[in-house]
């Protein structure tokens, strides 16, 4: 069985894009599945709080240099790639990062402070989940 996640991809010319990633899952009960076990890097958590300044303006872009998996474990991030589309994380989505995709995160006013939690993996640019 396969889990579609919401992904930064890229485009024919090398332009961040969204997609979809596929992680194999094996059924271990009709209320239970799980993956082989990854080669995960790190943990890491991060506390944002909304409208703090943007060190390269409201746009700049930048990359993570690694494939990672982000959840938002409490507020919303919006994250906007080079196509320039824009989707919004609400508390429980989670978004797998291509590496070398340019995106901007931005936290949403709320009166709470965005956490997220995400897992690392090793590489710089996909990571090939094992089946």
């Amino acid at each position: 069985m396969m889990k579609k996640m919401k992904a930064f991809g890229m485009d024919a010319n090398g332009r961040s894009t969204w997609a979809e990633v596929e992680i194999p899952f094996k059924e271990v009960t009709p209320l239970h599945a799980e993956t082989a076990k990854q080669d995960g890097a790190y943990w890491g958590i991060s506390i944002n709080q909304p409208g703090e300044p943007i060190g390269g303006g409201p746009t700049e872009m930048h990359l993570t240099n690694q494939p990672r998996m982000v959840w938002a474990m409490s507020g919303h991030l919006d994250n906007m790639l080079q196509s320039g589309e824009v989707r919004r994380s609400a508390t429980g989505d989670g978004v797998y990062v291509q590496g070398l995709a340019l995106h901007h995160s931005s936290f949403a006013k709320s009166r709470e402070p965005v956490i997220t939690l995400s897992l690392t993996f090793p590489g710089t640019d996909m990571y090939d989940f094992k089946k």
